[in-house]
């Protein structure tokens, strides 16, 4: 990967309990938090004149799905596409950068302990806050190696007043 892009991973909003972990729905309150934390998501994007988002990916689970298309909904992408390998055992180092192809701006709907794995492990700080559901943290990614991303926006939960703000 020669140019940066922006890789913003979001952990789905609160589920709810099934029968099995891959029917489980977002909750009322989950898809309420999800829709403000994606309103922040593009008011923040606006304001700081970062690229709309050109492909928004998410794990085959529904509460996943629910979450994407929320996010498209509130502006943040046409519609979500499905992508096998977002599933919450995951690791990082097996991602390679030819997810981005020629876009600029990438949003991966997923799960923990991925998302805050991968986190960590691209922007090589283990200090962040996980994600709790509907958070979300935006990167500046130059290689999807350790170390290889700058993290410009880590929203880690909508239900705390103290949100880490980078940028």
């Amino acid at each position: 990967m020669t140019a940066k892009v922006l890789l913003t991973l979001w952990r789905h909003g609160e589920a709810g309990s099934a029968t099995n972990d891959a029917a489980r729905e977002l909750t009322d309150r989950g898809s309420v938090e999800v829709s403000a934390m994606a309103s922040d998501f593009s008011a923040w994007l606006d304001a700081a004149g970062l690229p709309v988002v050109a492909k928004l990916y998410c794990s085959p689970l529904i509460r996943a799905q629910q979450t994407a298309a929320l996010l498209a909904q509130q502006g943040c992408a046409e519609r979500p596409e499905i992508c096998a390998e977002l599933v919450s055992e995951a690791i990082p180092e097996s991602f390679a950068d030819r997810v981005f192809d020629d876009d600029t701006h990438v949003v991966a709907v997923t799960h923990q302990p991925f998302v805050s794995h991968a986190i960590a492990f691209w922007s090589d700080d283990a200090t962040l806050a996980p994600l709790a559901p509907a958070g979300y943290t935006t990167l500046q990614v130059t290689s999807l190696e350790r170390g290889g991303a700058t993290v410009l926006r880590h929203r880690p939960d909508p239900r705390s007043a103290g949100q880490m703000v980078f940028s």
